[in-house]
């Protein structure tokens, strides 16, 4: 009986010697193989992200080279179109800058270098400010006196309380103050007709410089852009997306010809400032160009459709 008790504990001992190294080799190495999986998983992930980035990328490049694509002859062609629309449209339509622009400020009957100084100064005015405030601003300065002399005598405390209701009246006022001391030294109480010389002058940027020559000495320099132009545009896809005024005065250049250059200003300001709009343009209620203007028909038309299907759901339930 000994014998055959010594020969069966052998094997039974193996055996659970076995299991215990099976369960321990278990206990081991599933998390290992959890781990990789997960390691596994979180590459997939990395690729995936990258591949969609990659496409996000193709598509983007592709937006770009089809808004490149645009020629230069179908914005031309688009432009003359608009621009047809535009012009009925204005002729129904007054705006600010018809009663009170550049052209309307200066005193009537004065001498030539007085002009071409009282336009300078309506034009600095009128920087960020409404036409109605600048006219009005303007007038004030022609009761006080707007001549060289008056404005190199004038205590600044007292130029700044007559134009205070303008923006920036503060650099405003030492821009007035500072170009009426240069006029004096250096052109003789007569403002210079060169247009390099007018952009040297303080206070008087480009499209300043532009209107200048036109109001003053009937000379067409260029297309002179504001936020009105600038905005309209890029709206109607004459241009392509550019960041700043002076950029959409040479884009529009190269598709614009000279022959419109003189009217172009007083049309497009004058449907920015009653049509096209910044904030809640009147496209359904005055626009012509609605159908033909990529900003309607990307933006306000997108959003008019889904404001329609969100009240068709709400009314179903």
């Amino acid at each position: 009986m000994k014998k055959i008790e010594i020969e069966y504990e052998k094997p039974i001992n193996k055996k659970i010697e076995i299991l215990k190294k099976y369960i321990h080799k278990t206990n081991t190495e599933k998390p290992k193989k959890k781990i990789k999986k997960r390691e596994k998983s979180s590459k997939s992930l990395k690729s995936n992200k990258t591949k969609s980035l990659k496409l996000k990328d193709n598509k983007s490049q592709e937006i770009i080279e089809n808004k490149k694509s645009l020629s230069l002859e179908f914005r031309k062609t688009k432009f003359e179109e608009d621009y047809k629309l535009l012009k009925k449209m204005r002729i129904t339509q007054e705006a600010p800058i018809d009663k009170y622009g550049a052209s309307q400020c200066t005193k009537p009957n004065i001498d030539f270098p007085t002009y071409k100084f009282q336009t300078l100064v309506s034009l600095i005015l009128s920087a960020q400010t409404k036409d109605e405030i600048t006219y009005q601003t303007t007038q004030k300065l022609i009761e006080y006196g707007l001549t060289i002399e008056n404005m190199i005598k004038i205590p600044i405390e007292k130029l700044t309380e007559i134009i205070y209701k303008v923006g920036f009246h503060n650099n405003k006022s030492k821009a007035i103050k500072k170009l009426s001391e240069v006029l004096r030294e250096k052109y003789n109480d007569n403002p210079p007709e060169n247009f390099k010389e007018i952009l040297n002058l303080p206070g008087i940027g480009r499209k300043m410089g532009l209107l200048y020559m036109k109001e003053c000495l009937n000379k067409i320099e260029g297309i002179a852009v504001d936020t009105h132009i600038h905005k309209i545009a890029n709206r109607l896809g004459w241009v392509n997306n550019t960041k700043n005024p002076e950029k959409t005065e040479f884009e529009l250049e190269k598709i614009v010809e000279k022959k419109y250059w003189n009217d172009i200003n007083l049309i497009l300001v004058g449907f920015g400032q009653e049509i096209c709009k910044s904030f809640h343009p009147l496209c359904d209620k005055k626009c012509l160009l609605k159908n033909n203007c990529p900003y309607y028909l990307n933006n306000i038309s997108c959003d008019k459709g889904k404001k329609r299907k969100n009240l068709m759901k709400r009314k179903s339930e």
